[in-house]
């Protein structure tokens, strides 16, 4: 891996969760459930104490404490990053369409997949596919990880 072929990549992530966040907090604007992934990634990785006889939350065990909302913006772009130097690097070529944007939708596509199966309801308890945020909110999440997965096809160079 050269510094070119890194540097596009992260490059690409961080292009990628801009898309992703900017129409995560405008679905609204369609019709769609708004989603502020920021405040979740903050919440998730903030608000815990190892303080044994602390409340879960930043403030005393609330379901959403007050957390700080950019750093939560930061571990967001920082996820990007590293799913777009993955993308790069070993998935794209094992995905068998030909033009970047379409295979980087398809990248999306399966992150959007593993997050609402996995990562939503056994991590955040928001339910199978958002259900606890709202019953569409499973749509904006698959737009939002579309458009990112259209960035990092459309940017990132991919690894023979």
């Amino acid at each position: 891996m050269d510094i070119e072929f890194f540097a596009m990549s992260v490059f690409a992530g961080i292009m990628g969760s801009y898309g992703l966040v900017s129409m995560a907090l405008w679905a609204d604007s369609l019709g769609l459930p708004r989603l502020d992934f920021s405040r979740a990634m903050a919440n998730i990785t903030y608000s815990r104490t190892f303080e044994e006889e602390a409340e879960l939350g930043a403030a005393g065990g609330q379901k959403y404490p007050n957390t700080p909302y950019w750093p939560g913006m930061l571990v967001l772009f920082m996820n990007g990053i590293f799913f777009a130097l993955l993308y790069s690097s070993v998935v794209a070529q094992y995905i068998p369409l030909e033009q970047g944007p379409l295979k980087g939708a398809t990248w999306g596509v399966i992150l959007w997949a593993i997050s609402g199966v996995f990562y939503v309801p056994f991590y955040l308890k928001e339910g199978f596919m958002l259900r606890h945020i709202h019953p569409m909110a499973w749509l904006t999440s698959l737009m939002v990880h579309g458009i990112y997965g259209l960035f990092v096809g459309w940017i990132a160079p991919i690894a023979n």
